[in-house]
């Protein structure tokens, strides 16, 4: 396992896609000044309390790859505890709360997917984010840094493996995601309605049922909450 690690850095997603193209390259870092999830929210990232990482990866030109990388950390997670589960389109989250997002992004020549883990924050710590989160530590899950980060690394690998000789299929999110079979709410942009899940297609959207016609929702477009 080959990684780079930085005490500090803006971003891990910005400092891999300046690095020469290495496939299983990761990078890591105790400190991010400028984390940030999906849709440009922003990932707090304080000293030596997450795991902040990214791996360097093959590109590959797949609708799926931003939900199906939430399975990769998923099987990394449970492997310290069994209540971890995922939402769409790739959160991981315990009783009811946030322990880790993903960021997946493209450039030319490679595929760049963050992952930021919540290690050893306090409850007071997370209390203001703006949806509810935790920590291992505040679970009272042990945990081991450099175990995790190596377990990681390796089912982040085996994932880009499946995906790209096409052996990934939607219903490992779905047998992990609570939220498909039941009542949710959608809410995006302008719009609120209530729907049902009813699965993950193979382009990694959300399908619902909203008054018996079928919408298929796209990561970053909307947010889904249990009813």
């Amino acid at each position: 396992m080959e990684i780079v690690f930085l005490e500090e850095v803006d971003s891990t997603n910005d400092e891999a896609k300046r690095l020469p193209f290495k496939h299983g390259l990761c990078v890591v870092a105790r400190k991010q000044r400028a984390g940030r999830g999906r849709r440009g929210r922003s990932w707090l990232s304080e000293a030596g309390k997450g795991l902040y990482a990214s791996f360097i990866l093959e590109r590959l030109n797949l609708p799926i790859v931003s939900v199906a990388f939430g399975v990769a950390v998923l099987k990394t997670l449970k492997e310290l505890d069994n209540r971890f589960y995922l939402k769409w389109p790739n959160d991981v989250y315990i009783e009811g709360k946030k322990v880790s997002g993903i960021l997946v992004e493209r450039t030319k020549d490679r595929l760049v997917v963050g992952v930021g883990i919540n290690l050893s924050y306090g409850k007071e710590e997370l209390q203001n984010l703006e949806k509810p989160a935790t920590s291992l530590s505040a679970e009272g899950i042990e945990f081991n840094y450099n175990t995790l980060l190596k377990s990681l690394h390796k089912n982040v690998l085996e994932l880009h493996a499946r995906l790209k000789e096409g052996s990934f299929n939607p219903r490992e999110f779905e047998r992990e995601c609570p939220l498909i079979g039941r009542e949710v709410v959608v809410v995006r942009e302008n719009e609120r309605f209530r729907a049902r899940a009813l699965g993950i297609d193979t382009d990694g959207a959300l399908v619902v049922e909203r008054d018996g016609q079928i919408t298929r929702l796209f990561s970053g477009e909307v947010s889904i909450r249990g009813v």
